[in-house]
């Protein structure tokens, strides 16, 4: 079991939760939340978000990117490290993203039809990330998706659910974790780059470089904070609240469990001035 646990990649699940909390924060404020739709909306993220991490553990596996999690000191892979066999990770992906796509259904049916081709989506791309002929994650097209996937839709996506009302400042609330998301995709390609270089997975970082990189995860925090100044003025000063968890990476730059704890602490952090305020 403990090899599972370590298979989900725990650290990863902010990623996913952060927009739940933020979406909850703009419910409590409006005062429109709603535990079951929220609660579900929980549950497919998290679905989602293992059940991609499954498949990365595998794919990167096949594809023999996950050697220097062999022989070198990073973190072993569930699959690489032989704990646990290919085909019981490829079941537990399809299972994971299967009940994914059947919360999706049961949203379409009580909420929305948008839900059901948003759930089917949402597979398909946890799937493609490092899967299929051209896996996101090797041509360098996974920062786009990840910034809309964890940040304005799924953040919107919950507050439909619960019946939220939705209009400019919703939406751009989103963006918020997404920024935070790629900021973390960037320490991640940043650290293995070289590796991923010989195995031809084409990161941003192996295309254009670490001092790209590096800039890019700079842009994010900048854009996170701009949010929080943008909020701070359409909502209250508390709304920009959310720019404090900034400093942990900016005083510990490139470094994954700053920038991880920075995604989940502007996200609630900015919830509370949305209720606070």
């Amino acid at each position: 079991m403990q090899y599972w646990i370590a298979a989900t990649r725990p650290r990863t699940l902010a990623a996913a939760f952060a927009p739940l909390v933020l979406a909850t924060g703009w419910l409590l404020a409006h005062d429109q939340f709603h535990v079951l739709p929220v609660g579900l909306a929980a549950l497919a993220a998290l679905c989602f978000q293992i059940g991609c991490n499954f498949v990365n553990d595998v794919a990167d596996f096949e594809r023999g990117a996950d050697q220097d999690r062999v022989d070198g000191d990073k973190p072993q892979r569930a699959v690489a490290s032989g704990r646990i066999s290919p085909q019981a990770m490829w079941r537990a992906a399809n299972l994971m993203l299967g009940m994914g796509v059947a919360i999706g259904f049961w949203l379409a049916f009580t909420v929305s039809w948008i839900y059901a081709p948003l759930g089917v989506l949402s597979a398909l791309l946890a799937w493609a990330y490092t899967a299929g002929p051209y896996p996101m994650a090797y041509c360098g097209t996974a920062d786009a998706i990840v910034l809309l996937m964890f940040g304005p839709v799924a953040v919107t996506g919950t507050i439909f659910a619960a019946g939220g009302s939705l209009n400019t400042v919703s939406w751009g609330l989103g963006f918020g974790p997404g920024l935070l998301a790629v900021a973390l995709l960037a320490i991640n390609n940043l650290r293995d780059h070289a590796e991923d270089a010989m195995v031809g997975k084409k990161t941003l970082a192996v295309r254009y470089g670490p001092t790209f990189v590096r800039w890019q995860w700079r842009m994010m925090l900048v854009g996170s904070a701009a949010l929080s100044v943008y909020l701070a003025i359409q909502l209250g000063p508390l709304a920009g609240l959310g720019a404090v968890a900034l400093a942990l990476p900016a005083l510990k730059p490139f470094v994954l469990g700053p920038t991880a704890a920075a995604l989940f602490g502007w996200s609630l952090l900015t919830a509370l001035g949305l209720v606070l305020g």
